[in-house]
């Protein structure tokens, strides 16, 4: 336990604080937690009254280091140093955990809690509503960084309680930097620590002080400066048929939650790029991940964008879009096939079609394939009908 006199362990001191964490969101019930897809592992370090050994703890803290984690929660306090404890954080450090702990709850003038008050972690205090520190707060110069602490709504056994303590502040700095580590998995946990502290909102005397640390954590703004460090680099692409009429079908390339999308008709083909092309023109109001063509990109080309908090990223082009284009990929020899089977088109204009060699038979409305040849040419026609100009193409059709 971290000292505070309202937290009862027999009534879930652990749940509370993996529930700040972790908690489920969007499901309409009780709270949600900082870092709602987090994965927890609670590891059990002291009796139902708060009470342990250090050795206990730093076994937990051993075992948590070589399961995998990256952060490590420690919202439990002791007056005293303990040699095993601080040698399993600095154990933990060393594999690359980012250890949070709770700077304790003795009020103003308490001695530093433990292992709060090591350099290896992560020390968090408590504000309330008003971003006041909280009235059981403690002070010193081990202090990193504040977080709420006071009326905190979270989990419990049996239900949901509000709970005040620098425990509840040490896991909203473990949530935080949980979704740090979320979106960048290679950052380390020295950068998730500064980020969290050069980003934090400056509370009580300018800069660092004995009360708040850095100030309050700011995640909006530890997530601005994680995207500076760390441009997300993405290539969006499409699917297009090059038909008009059909749906171009997008994919942004990456699971960011405020993903603006927007589509754009360009003169000339082009590859990916991270500013928009002087030839391209945005569609208005297509800015859902589909598009359906219209005539307004005949022999245009596509292309599909992303915005991120750090740029727009656009797609390469694809394929020209075309108001006419050929059906069958190929007929039979002697086959009779009618100009709408072999022929389709966006336009409402009179389709017409001339052989260009001997190896087909033009008919009305019909196309007769030779059966002595491998594929005939084709010029296709199609008359103006608004909105669509006169249309046309050459085709080599197989016969197989």
């Amino acid at each position: 336990s971290d000292g505070a006199a309202d937290v009862d362990l027999k009534d879930g001191h652990g749940t509370h604080v993996a529930g700040i964490i972790g908690a489920v969101t969007d499901n309409g019930i009780g709270i949600a937690g900082v870092a709602p897809k987090v994965r927890l592992l609670p590891i059990h370090v002291l009796d139902s009254e708060g009470s342990g050994d250090s050795r206990d703890v730093a076994r937990g803290i051993r075992y948590a280091a070589d399961s995998g984690v990256r952060v490590i929660n420690l919202s439990l306090g002791g007056s005293v140093e303990s040699t095993s404890l601080t040698s399993a954080v600095q154990y933990a450090v060393d594999k690359g955990v980012l250890v949070v702990a709770a700077s304790g709850n003795g009020f103003a003038d308490a001695a530093p809690k433990w292992p709060a008050a090591s350099d290896l972690t992560l020390a968090v205090t408590s504000t309330d509503i008003n971003n006041n520190v909280g009235v059981f707060a403690q002070r010193g110069d081990y202090i990193d960084i504040a977080a709420p602490g006071v009326n905190i709504l979270s989990t419990a056994l049996g239900g949901y309680k509000a709970l005040n303590g620098t425990s509840m502040s040490a896991a909203y700095i473990s949530g935080a930097a949980a979704l740090l580590f979320s979106a960048q998995p290679t950052i380390t946990s020295a950068q998730v620590r500064d980020i969290l502290l050069r980003t934090a909102t400056d509370l009580g005397t300018a800069g660092r002080d004995t009360t708040f640390g850095v100030g309050l954590v700011n995640l909006p703004a530890a997530f601005a400066e994680l995207f500076r460090l760390f441009p997300p680099s993405v290539t969006p692409t499409f699917i297009s048929s090059g038909h008009i009429g059909d749906v171009a079908v997008g994919s942004t390339m990456t699971a960011a939650a405020n993903v603006k999308m927007q589509w754009y008709r360009c003169v000339s083909q082009g590859a990916a790029a991270t500013e928009k092309p002087a030839d391209c023109v945005e569609i208005k109001n297509a800015v859902a991940l589909n598009y359906q063509t219209t005539v307004r990109e005949l022999r245009k080309f596509l292309r599909f964008s992303v915005l991120l908090p750090t740029g727009q990223f656009f797609s390469p082009t694809t394929v020209v879009e075309s108001g006419v284009w050929a059906k069958a990929p190929s007929v039979a020899p002697g086959s009779r096939t009618s100009f709408n089977a072999l022929i389709g088109t966006a336009s409402k204009g009179t389709i017409s079609i001339a052989s260009l060699d001997k190896n087909c038979t033009v008919k009305p409305k019909v196309v007769v394939a030779s059966t002595a040849s491998t594929g005939c040419k084709l010029k296709i026609s199609v008359k103006a009908a608004a909105p669509f100009p006169a249309l046309g193409f050459t085709m080599l059709l197989p016969i197989n």
